[in-house]
């Protein structure tokens, strides 16, 4: 059967295109270093690649999730340990002041650091994180604690997702450490602030039974701001449990889009260099191929 000129050139235009697109196709690999560029690439694996990206951003959101709220509990925590020092100081002085060895003009003397210690309670209280105030609940952007005492903020539980359908609650709800419940007003118990006010009221009035009610009212507040930094610990605990859970299932899914999609660069090379053998030989093939002779007119 005679084949044309014409059809010569479809068939070594035709091989020479392929021997372009495969050599092309072989060095975007090596570019990119991928082994999946696009859907004709491998349909399937495309589709599980885009499932673990999913995965990955989703984790990624977690981990900061994750670190916001191991923020916030921390500076919860800085706050409560300086409050508890802050009362270990004023039942030092109320300890030392009880002693009938001192007279009324040291004890007028303590009460000026009882003050200091009144604003510095209040000021830690009122800690913030991120320009948010940490113990005032869902009342983020407003000073939860009175000087006077009073608790101004609310009792909203602040949760945080830390990973697929787990979520965390990150805050205190802070009314019963600065505040006595109804148990504890039935039992004459005071609030935080008010406690140190008793102290201070009682040294600078030279009541030794004053003084000697504050330091059992004092040892219950440290009960209770124990009792909270406990919480918060065991709350900061679990969290990090987590992290180190999401931190190795993401990079276990790293690992896994890593075979999916990535290029096997030794394997890539060679085939390039294959592909790149054809399409030279192919082209000088159909060079020589398409040269005019004295035979093609002859036919």
């Amino acid at each position: 059967m005679r084949i044309s000129d014409r059809q010569r050139y479809e068939i070594a235009n035709t091989r020479v295109n392929q021997a372009k697109t495969d050599n092309a196709d072989m060095l975007e690999q090596l570019s990119t270093q991928k082994r999946i560029n696009r859907l004709s690439d491998d349909p399937i694996g495309l589709g599980q690649s885009l499932r673990r990206k999913s995965q990955i951003n989703d984790a990624d959101q977690f981990i900061k999730n994750i670190d916001f709220s191991k923020g916030f509990m921390e500076r919860t925590e800085a706050a409560l340990s300086g409050i508890s020092d802050y009362l270990i100081r004023a039942k030092e002085l109320s300890v030392a002041m009880a002693n009938s060895s001192y007279d009324a003009p040291s004890r007028a003397a303590t009460a000026k650091e009882l003050k200091e210690i009144i604003d510095g309670v209040v000021s830690l209280a009122n800690s913030t994180y991120g320009n948010r105030y940490i113990l005032g609940g869902f009342r983020t952007m407003t000073p939860p604690l009175s000087r006077e005492g009073h608790f101004m903020g609310d009792d909203g539980a602040i949760f945080l997702q830390i990973d697929e359908g787990s979520f965390r609650q990150i805050n205190l709800q802070a009314r019963g450490l600065f505040e006595p419940n109804v148990e504890e007003r039935e039992q004459g118990r005071f609030g935080m602030i008010s406690t140190l006010e008793v102290l201070q009221q009682s040294l600078e009035t030279d009541n030794i039974q004053g003084i000697r009610k504050a330091m059992d009212e004092l040892d219950h507040q440290l009960e209770k701001t124990s009792s909270y930094q406990a919480t918060i610990g065991s709350i900061y605990n679990a969290v990090e449990e987590n992290s180190k859970r999401l931190e190795h299932k993401r990079e276990m899914t790293q690992e896994d889009l890593s075979r999916i999609e990535d290029a096997d660069v030794y394997k890539a090379t060679s085939d390039f260099k294959k592909t790149e053998a054809v399409l030279q030989s192919t082209l000088m093939a159909s060079t020589k191929l398409l040269q005019p002779s004295l035979m093609n007119f002859m036919q």
